[in-house]
């Protein structure tokens, strides 16, 4: 009997029921009725007294990704604006099905209302019949559990915390996922549920394993369960009756070997340096998600671009290519300058972010350098790399649990949050992954608060060593189960480099001062005229190279940091920069003291001024005097902001289109040594114009 409301934890599969998708005349929310078709908990299937539908509300659907927004206008408007929203929905749902937990709701009328929460949305395999296919929930042992343990959990009845997100209390798993390898018993596993499932086979039976060869695409998975269509099922259910016993020797022998081959891939510098072209290289296609490097022969690699070993430049001028090559391939269009800015902003080691309008190449620029790097795609032995993480932020994020999960008090246990951000920073922590880089891009990271739910990372990227990201207290860490897999502190080395993006509209936060003195803020160059651009863009298609082009290797930690020049002892600024710099804090004193140019922000813009790349003539790929400027733009001039009062006589007076004299664009002329300020002076007159036009610059 159900009091005012129950939530079931059980994850189940639904498929929405298009025709049903309504807008609730009170609250202008979306509602969807959503069949489920996956095995429910008893409890759930009496409490349901025979029903198989539930509601979904529109909230719930947009934190789980779904683009809605809600309207309030004229009636006849929102009309129109709601069966707008209604064909979006079915357009978006028609191809997908959904997992969900339950909850149930008693209202005033006694009548109790079953509703879906914790959604998240999957694509439908392709032998799903939507009249007939069920789905069958399995456990999966995280491959981070160490093979020790798991033949431990199988063969002698130790409790397993992997399968707490396995919520059906009176039917244990029907088979077990871990490595890419399904186990089962002939007559099946026989377990009990307290605080965490204990599975045992029947006495004087074995275990049983099989390969796991179904498609991904067949499988839906959702934390650590798997959920298999009752067909596939059946078909792996076959094969482990029929198959020949597992003995628990073999086990640790097997799975203890794939865990060593998967820890230490073969990505050394000397195999980098000795790779040659002795075949065909692969073709891939240009769109694919895979990477794309092309290998050359040794007569390219001595006319065209340096090698490794041998250069001065250490090959560092060659990624920049390869970067260009990939956007190319690719159909985008970068300047060469914000590609260089970029990625001497990514080796200073601080936050990067890229702003801008929406569509202008952001996150493609993010996920092309990942691709040029080597971080994702797949390898030789055709194995995914999973170097590079792409994490959409949700408006609704409050903290850092959002982020990076939380402590269950009530289960003892740590809950890593689905974003996977937590379990890349524990891999990129192993010692065999030390000389790995993964890259992490938070996109769009503004449409939540960021000093809210990326708060620890923000002290932590002050810190050049000894950088630590707190899970949970370590007073608490005898009483959590999984502490073996999440600890109370991950270490974040230095191969590991964050991004973000962010769009400048309405619909987004502003970052405060905290954010703006520790990132890099780039704002990618947009074409005065589509003509300009389309020019550009056939001049460097007319050129760009064919797809005879192989993979791109992964670029070895240590020659990424052979590129880095980020001495703590050097400050790498003249003295004709430091003088501009002290100046520039007087003038700004006389407007706000507090909001001087800082140490931190000082020592960034020299990490940044040192780490401009060289070619092997021995040139800068960029000009000291404009990444003076950038740095100004990127560093400093996103702190002015504020009412025309404050600005004003920072800024001076905007008409006929250019700002009047003063303090600060005096001091770019008796400075022109240094710089041309060109960025710079554009900013200014940018940020006058806001001034005279709405009272405020932002």
């Amino acid at each position: 009997m159900i009091r005012d409301s129950r939530i079931w934890n059980s994850v189940v599969i639904g498929k929405p029921v298009i025709e049903s998708i309504d807008v609730d005349i009170n609250s202008q929310s979306l509602r969807l009725q959503v069949d489920m078709i996956s095995i429910l908990p008893d409890s759930l299937h009496k409490a349901l007294d025979g029903r198989r539908q539930i509601t979904i509300w529109g909230k719930d659907l947009m934190l789980a990704g779904f683009p809605d927004e809600l309207v309030t206008t004229s009636q006849f408007r929102q009309y129109e604006i709601n069966e707008s929203r209604k064909s979006r929905a079915r357009e978006f749902l028609k191809s997908r099905l959904l997992s969900f937990t339950v909850e149930a709701v008693k209202k005033d009328t006694q009548r109790v209302y079953f509703n879906g929460k914790n959604v998240a949305f999957h694509n439908t395999p392709v032998t799903f019949n939507p009249y007939t296919s069920q789905f069958t929930p399995i456990p999966i042992i995280s491959k981070d559990v160490p093979a020790e343990r798991v033949q431990k959990i199988l063969y002698e009845k130790l409790p397993s915390i992997d399968f707490l997100s396995y919520q059906y209390p009176e039917d244990p798993p029907l088979i077990i996922g871990y490595q890419d390898h399904f186990f089962g018993c002939k007559s099946g596993w026989l377990g009990e549920l307290r605080q965490h499932w204990r599975i045992y086979c029947p006495e004087g039976e074995e275990v049983t394993c099989v390969p796991a060869e179904i498609p991904e695409s067949q499988i839906l998975r959702r934390v650590n369960l798997a959920f298999l269509l009752d067909e596939d099922l059946n078909e792996i259910s076959k094969h482990l009756l029929f198959g020949k016993p597992f003995p628990a020797s073999e086990f640790i022998k097997r799975f203890t070997l794939l865990s060593q081959v998967e820890l230490n891939p073969s990505n050394s510098l000397q195999a980098l340096k000795s790779s040659t072209v002795e075949a065909e290289p692969k073709v891939k296609s240009a769109t694919h998600p895979s990477e794309i490097r092309g290998e050359r022969s040794a007569e390219e690699q001595e006319t065209e671009a340096p090698n490794f070993e041998t250069q001065e430049d250490n090959g560092e001028q060659t990624f920049i290519n390869d970067l260009n090559q990939v956007a190319l391939l690719n159909q985008l269009v970068y300047d060469m300058e914000d590609l260089v800015n970029f990625h001497i902003a990514i080796k200073t080691g601080a936050l990067v972010v890229i702003a801008g309008m929406s569509g202008v190449g952001k996150s493609q620029l993010v996920i092309n350098y990942a691709r040029a790097l080597g971080l994702s795609g797949v390898d030789e032995a055709g194995e995914a790399r999973k170097q590079f993480l792409f994490i959409p932020v949700r408006p609704s994020w409050n903290d850092d649990a959002d982020l990076i999960g939380f402590y269950d008090a009530i289960h003892k246990i740590y809950r890593p949050s689905e974003t996977g951000l937590v379990d890349l920073l524990i891999e990129a922590s192993l010692e065999d992954n030390k000389d790995k880089l993964y890259l992490i891009c938070f996109d769009e990271m503004n449409l939540a608060r960021v000093e809210h739910y990326f708060s620890q990372f923000l002290s932590i990227l002050e810190l050049t060593e000894d950088r630590y990201l707190t899970l949970y207290s370590e007073k608490l860490a005898p009483e959590v189960y999984n502490r073996h897999e999440y600890s109370p502190r991950v270490p974040i080395g230095n191969n590991v480099f964050f991004v973000g993006t962010v769009n400048i509209d309405e619909s987004s936060f502003q970052f405060s001062d905290k954010v703006l003195d520790r990132a890099n803020v780039i704002r990618l160059k947009i074409y005065e005229s589509l003509r300009a651009w389309k020019t550009v863009f056939e001049e460097k298609a007319a050129g760009k190279p064919s797809e005879e082009r192989a993979q791109l290797s992964p670029v070895p930690g240590n020659v990424f940091s052979s590129w880095c020049n980020n001495s703590p002892t050097v400050i790498g600024l003249t003295d004709a920069e430091i003088d501009f710099l002290d100046d520039l804090n007087s003038i700004l004193r006389k407007i706000d003291k507090d909001r001087v140019v800082g140490y931190r922000i000082i020592r960034q813009i020299g990490s940044y001024l040192k780490n401009i790349p060289i070619n092997v003539d021995g040139q800068k790929l960029l000009d000291r005097g404009k990444a003076f400027d950038l740095q100004l733009v990127q560093r400093v001039m996103t702190k002015f902001k504020g009412p025309e009062c404050d600005l004003e006589q920072l800024f001076g007076k905007y008409a006929d289109r250019e700002s009047a004299t003063s303090p600060i664009l005096q001091l770019f002329v008796k400075y022109s040594a240094v710089s041309t300020f060109s960025y710079s002076r554009d900013v200014c007159h940018k940020k006058a114009k806001e001034l005279l036009d709405h009272g405020y610059a932002s």
